[in-house]
């Protein structure tokens, strides 16, 4: 059966790619879009990647635009070109988040905040000075960053906290929270683990994810991944058994199960994963292609460790992108990009090119490539950014593309998708402060709203089959609503003006 949908899949798309040459107008799904060419940005790398409605997009990362100009912030335009209007600044880094007027980065040391309108560095959030010097917190390895409904910014990483501070003992910390000015939220209490934190998101029942190198939690046992209840406090109905490594990405899916994508070693498994799922428990899903072979070759010192999927996408047909820092997947060339069915395994209907072509870093002749964020447009269309100079699909290779590049969508525009919940109602639609949702049926349900780079801005659950959501402090834009129950599921779009 699956040959044959492969198969299918395969003239499908051979089909397209003619069309495309006798035409010049059909655009083949997951093939470069060469009307974006950024052709500027120079070696390491991009972090992450934010496309906007009008089609520019915010990146940032540690790079340059020209030999010994460092920069981790910027602006290009719709067609790649660098954005002259928008300030170029070292500072930046990490992933994106909007909210309200401002975008936060996870920066190199500790969270950011700049103005959308300018792309300017707020002065009003100045971490450096506002815990200085008291209460003490030294800022030494960043992790992720998640920005509540209230403005305030849950970090982690590895912290360290000088003075007491609320229940807060002098230590290091793992898991912290910012006040909207930018001062040490002193009635949050700070978790601690004997390593670091580097990865945060949320999921349903505004519980999240956290995933780093530690193997205790509050002083407990810990797996390398967790959950916690928002006030931080760990999840008891979760466990996970990875005793080395940790994920780079999590997605949670409906119906609660997790994809992870980083290194994972579980005891007694005699393979280092790289792309896994969990159960809603934790457990490993042994329905899911978890022992497939990602490889960098050739292999350098750090072996397996040195191969990590870093970002992935899942798309409207089931099907998953992944990216990251592989050459081959069960022995077949797939430099930095690659698409799975929904069970893990590699399908052969995109990314059959070179894929990723090599860069290097500063002053090193040491050559890799990769990729580090997978971003939904809201116009459908799909942004890489990492580390490669040139890119080549298999249908489409443009050795001019740096760092980032814009593939065709499945689809064009977002689509409302979904089975059942046929009375479903949001609105208003467009809308601006309260949201109303309603599914037309008794019973639980749970709603996410994720925003234009396909992250949970907000979640929630209710019971009666009826929700108001304060959207109040979300930035104007298109976001996608996801609604579940027991009687099926529904992604809507929804506009916020």
């Amino acid at each position: 059966m699956d040959v044959t949908m492969n198969a299918m899949r395969t003239l499908l798309l051979a089909g397209l790619a003619t069309l495309v040459a006798s035409s010049g107008g059909a655009q083949v799904p997951l093939t470069l879009d060469t009307t974006f060419r950024c052709t500027q940005i120079l070696y390491p790398g991009l972090s992450d990647a934010m496309p906007l409605v009008d089609g520019s997009v915010v990146v940032t990362g540690a790079f340059q635009l020209a030999p010994n100009f460092p920069t981790g912030w910027l602006s290009l335009l719709q067609n790649g070109i660098l954005d002259g209007l928008w300030p170029i600044t070292p500072a930046g880094g990490g992933d994106i988040h909007a909210f309200g007027p401002y975008y936060y980065t996870s920066g190199s040391h500790a969270p950011m905040r700049f103005f959308q309108e300018t792309g300017a560095i707020d002065p009003n959030f100045p971490i450096a000075n506002a815990n200085q010097p008291f209460p003490d917190l030294s800022f030494l390895n960043n992790g992720g960053i998640f920005i509540q409904a209230d403005g305030k910014v849950l970090f982690t990483g590895d912290h360290q906290l000088g003075y007491p501070y609320g229940p807060n003992a002098p230590s290091y910390y793992s898991l912290l929270r910012l006040n909207t000015d930018a001062t040490l939220d002193s009635s949050f209490h700070y978790r601690k683990t004997n390593g670091v934190i580097w990865t945060i998101e949320p999921t349903t029942l505004g519980r999240f994810l956290l995933s780093g190198v530690y193997s205790t939690y509050e002083g407990g046992p810990a797996g390398r991944i967790l959950r916690i209840w928002p006030d931080g406090s760990l999840d008891s109905t979760f466990h996970s058994d990875i005793s080395r490594g940790y994920a780079k990405y999590l997605l949670e899916q409906p119906g609660g199960r997790i994809i992870a994508g980083g290194q994972f070693v579980f005891p007694n498994e005699p393979d280092t994963m790289h792309l896994i799922r969990l159960m809603p428990d934790g457990t490993l899903d042994l329905g899911f292609n978890n022992h497939a072979e990602y490889k960098d070759i050739p292999t350098y010192s750090f072996g397996d460790f040195g191969i990590s999927v870093d970002a992935v996408l899942q798309l409207g047909d089931g099907t998953i992108m992944v990216g990251g820092s592989f050459t081959h997947i069960d022995g077949q060339l797939r430099r930095g990009i690659a698409l799975l069915d929904s069970t893990g395994h590699l399908l052969n209907t995109a990314f059959t090119g070179q894929g990723c072509g090599l860069t290097h870093d500063y002053n090193s002749t040491f050559m890799y490539s990769g990729i580090t964020s997978i971003t939904p447009a809201p116009d459908g269309s799909i942004f890489l950014a990492g580390a490669f100079e040139g890119f080549d699909d298999g249908t489409v290779n443009d050795p001019a593309q740096r760092m980032i590049c814009k593939l065709h969508g499945l689809t064009t525009g977002v689509q409302d998708r979904g089975v059942g919940l046929p009375g479903l109602r949001v609105f208003p639609n467009p809308g601006s402060e309260m949201l109303h949702v309603q599914t037309g049926v008794p019973g639980s349900m749970h709603v996410r709203v994720l925003d234009g780079t396909g992250r949970t801005v907000m979640a929630a659950s209710g019971k009666e089959g009826s929700m108001q959501l304060d959207c109040g402090p979300l930035a104007l834009g298109v976001y996608l609503l996801e609604v579940r129950t027991d009687k099926g599921r529904r992604t809507v779009k929804w506009t916020k003006r």
